[in-house]
């Protein structure tokens, strides 16, 4: 059941706006010309003493939330107690996360030294999945907290997504 539960969280990500790699060597995005996959941050590049101080599990790591090949993203995901944590880079610019209509209460915030925004994906009543989004030069990064199909908490996921960010944010490309 959980297993569903992440398939359909990382569907939902997907699907809103539209595997993971090796390292890629590059100039960072600049000269304003839409960037490549291969340009993007590698997420499954996340060491496991950071995974692990988030409290998630490194075994537990999905490096193929697509199941097939998407150009315009990089992704992995880890499972905690009750939720999961993702990290997915893309192609898509920060207008075009903020014009779909799958995500809402958008607001701006701090994470450490930088900025990023967090908003709501989905439309349920009580929200199950959370992202905070970094503009980065090596695409637009987020982290995703998403519920568990089977979690009846009344834990807010923006909470989650702010618990695990500090985690990561040095890791996140400027």
């Amino acid at each position: 059941m959980r297993l569903v539960g992440v398939a359909a969280g990382v569907c939902a990500v997907v699907l809103a706006l539209a595997g993971c790699s090796e390292t890629v060597d590059g100039q960072p995005e600049v000269s304003g010309a839409p960037l490549t996959k291969e340009q993007l941050f590698d997420p499954c590049t996340v060491p496991d003493s950071a995974l692990e101080a988030a409290g998630l599990d490194p075994a537990s790591k999905n490096d193929n939330l697509f199941s097939v090949p998407r150009a315009a993203w990089k992704g992995c995901a880890w499972r905690a107690d009750s939720y999961y944590i993702s990290l997915i880079s893309t192609t898509y610019t920060m207008d075009e996360v903020r014009a779909n209509d799958r995500h809402h209460g958008f607001k701006d915030v701090s994470v450490g030294d930088r900025t990023a925004v967090q908003y709501y994906v989905g439309n349920e009543t009580a929200p199950v999945e959370c992202d905070i989004t970094f503009e980065t030069g090596q695409g637009r990064i987020m982290l995703n907290a998403n519920k568990f199909v089977d979690d009846k908490s009344t834990t807010d996921p923006c909470s989650l997504a702010e618990n695990a960010a500090p985690f990561f944010v040095d890791l996140i490309p400027r």
